[in-house]
């Protein structure tokens, strides 16, 4: 399951005394979190290089107030909406994906990307059991059933099945 998200973005200061924003892309797939960062530059062009093999769900336009908050909350809005859209179809472009960051050709899934320990490998799931106490400390009394495993470990050291004070 691939799953995306745009919940943030920030702007960047380019060392030629120009600044731009860039939109933090998250990306979720085989239960692993991947981040990428993205101009929307790199969107306009992904939406063109697309829009020449297949049908596009609607960009969001340019605006000319790009520094306005409204306008870039609006933006990541936009452009998290045609992602999640492009992801929605039954086959998604390899250029999709080549933009997120995927290179599904490679160590994907395999175990030769548990070697690689400089990509972000972030678990996204939730622990199904969890203890309110440490259940191997935890003494049951009372029970009506023996103790077998104590009996056994009393019979392996002891040579008798009864207990040694």
């Amino acid at each position: 399951m691939l799953k995306v998200n745009i919940p943030s973005h920030r702007k960047v200061e380019d060392g030629r005394e120009k600044s731009y924003t860039v939109f933090s892309i998250e990306v979720y797939m085989s239960g692993r979190l991947r981040e990428v960062e993205r101009r929307y530059s790199e969107f306009e062009h992904l939406h063109k290089k697309l829009k020449k093999v297949t049908q596009t769900p609607e960009f969001p336009p340019k605006k000319v107030l790009k520094w306005n908050v409204k306008v870039l909350e609006q933006r990541r809005h936009g452009l998290e909406t045609y992602l999640q859209s492009l992801l929605g179809r039954d086959r998604v472009p390899k250029g999709v994906m080549t933009f997120l960051g995927l290179n599904l050709g490679s160590s994907l899934g395999s175990f030769e990307s548990l070697d690689n320990p400089c990509e972000d490998r972030r678990t996204t799931h939730q622990p199904i059991m969890s203890f309110t106490s440490d259940p191997v400390q935890h003494e049951v009394t009372g029970g009506s059933l023996p103790d077998i495993i104590t009996q056994g470990v009393h019979m392996g050291l002891y040579g008798s099945s009864e207990e040694v004070s």
